[in-house]
């Protein structure tokens, strides 16, 4: 068990720090005088879809809770054989992305620059892609946690196991992420009596707000995005070559009878990038919160400062091969007698034009964003 990285970026470090600053200076972590940290979370993959750079900072304030994009920086990986590729900045802001057509290479190897505005630069350490198995097999099972009464939806689901082979080599380690989607009907939701704005594509409040809610259908096909919130690492050195059957890598919630689509990948990792998420687990499973993790756990492995060798920097340069297996959960299939999902249901009103009005708009559109989209998932039969 673990949790995910990008969450750690926001609610520990910046939590964390938030309850240091109370005590000392955090010297040692060269944050005086509210300076920042610099997270850095790399990614490079033979798949050309997972490939990007994300550069954030902690804010200029210890107590603030956000986490700010580093823009305009100049971010490029350079191969083994000294071919460079730059990095362009996309959406969201401070989110870098390769030129079409990059795509990272089993046995090859990369090294990460980056370079702020500001004029800090730093390097990573050479990292190799290792190859990475198929899997060979994926099935789900309802379980149920009687430690959960039945109203907590953490009591009944489906929990994920798969089966794959591993490589003959030495000192593979290997990560599960998910993603889910869900078609949804409505594209925004307006509460304490506000309305939506069709210009700004947002929400806006009334100087007197009350309880009511409204709801916009969409103008169109959309799907919700859902993605693990844990980490689920593995390491071969107790079963080097061997075939490894019924790994757990998902908790599928029973929060409806519908068909669930779950897109699994299982990713070759580096050593370091085992090492940096295991501390991760650890820490948690060690103290028991999120908000105790220490900071020197989440202190990058393999990405250091040049101009600033005495920073600390957070984050992974993360290179891996990865592979994917896309299925639909039956929702319905071997469920016990007297077990009901708990289906959450959408409060307030669905806002319709009135009759006979001219030019009024009562559909909203689907935003593209890390959570959302518009472009139809792969592999979808619904």
């Amino acid at each position: 068990m673990s949790f995910s990285f990008k969450k750690i970026s926001f609610y520990v470090l910046l939590i964390g720090c938030a309850t240091w600053a109370c005590v000392k200076p955090i010297t040692d972590f060269v944050q005086i005088d509210s300076t920042s940290f610099t997270t850095i979370e790399a990614d490079i993959s033979d798949d050309a879809q997972l490939s990007k750079v994300r550069l954030t900072s902690s804010a200029n304030r210890l107590t603030s809770q956000l986490a700010l994009p580093i823009s305009k920086a100049v971010v490029s990986v350079t191969d083994q054989e000294g071919v460079k590729t730059t990095f362009t900045e996309g959406v969201p802001v401070g989110t870098y992305y390769p030129p079409k057509g990059f795509v990272g290479k089993v046995g090859s190897s990369y090294k990460l620059n980056v370079r702020t505005l500001t004029g800090q630069t730093y390097e990573s350490t050479s990292e190799t892609m290792k190859a990475v198995p198929e899997i060979e097999n994926a099935i789900s099972r309802f379980e149920i946690f009687d430690q959960y009464s039945k109203v907590d939806i953490r009591r009944a689901g489906f929990t994920v196991y798969l089966d794959f082979k591993d490589t003959p080599a030495e000192g593979d380690f290997y990560l599960w992420n998910w993603k889910h989607y869900s078609r949804v009907g409505y594209c925004a939701t307006c509460t304490d009596g506000g309305t939506f704005d069709f210009r700004r594509n947002e929400c806006v409040q009334p100087r007197n707000r009350t309880e009511a809610i409204l709801n916009y259908m969409c103008d169109g096909n959309c799907w919700d995005i859902s993605t693990n919130n844990d980490l689920n690492v593995f390491s071969d050195v107790l079963t080097n070559g061997q075939r490894v059957v019924g790994r757990q890598v998902a908790r599928i919630p029973f929060d409806n009878w519908t068909p669930y689509y779950f897109r699994l990948e299982q990713r070759s990792v580096t050593k370091n990038a085992y090492a940096f998420y295991q501390s991760l687990i650890s820490q948690v499973q060690s103290s028991g919160s999120l908000f105790d993790v220490p900071a020197e756990t989440r202190f990058s492995l393999n990405i250091k400062s040049l101009t600033n060798p005495t920073e600390r920097v957070l984050g992974i340069f993360n290179v891996f091969s990865v592979r994917k297996k896309i299925f639909i959960i039956d929702r319905r299939k071997d469920i016990p007698a007297g077990e009901f999902p708990i289906i959450t249901v959408v409060p307030g009103e669905t806002y319709a034009c009135p009759p006979g009005s001219v030019g009024c708009l009562d559909k909203a559109p689907c935003i593209e964003s890390p959570t959302r989209t518009k472009i139809t998932p792969e592999g979808w039969v619904f």
